[in-house]
């Protein structure tokens, strides 16, 4: 059973999957961020964002496919 958990952890198809879940998840966060907030206060924030957007791309685009 353990080795089964731990196959479907390392699994790429799982990976990918869960990346492009929580990539979605934070350009939702973003666009929404961006139209109901000051941009003055979000600014930090938003670049907090776009740089865990641009690790998640670069770890996809490692990925086999």
């Amino acid at each position: 059973m353990m080795s089964t958990a731990a196959s479907m952890n390392l699994n790429p198809l799982f990976l990918r999957h869960d990346l492009m879940i929580e990539l979605g998840r934070l350009e939702m966060a973003m666009q929404d961020m961006r139209s109901t907030t000051a941009m003055n206060d979000a600014n930090a924030q938003l670049q907090q964002l776009e740089s865990r957007r641009a690790r998640i791309n670069e770890a996809l685009s490692r990925l086999p496919a």
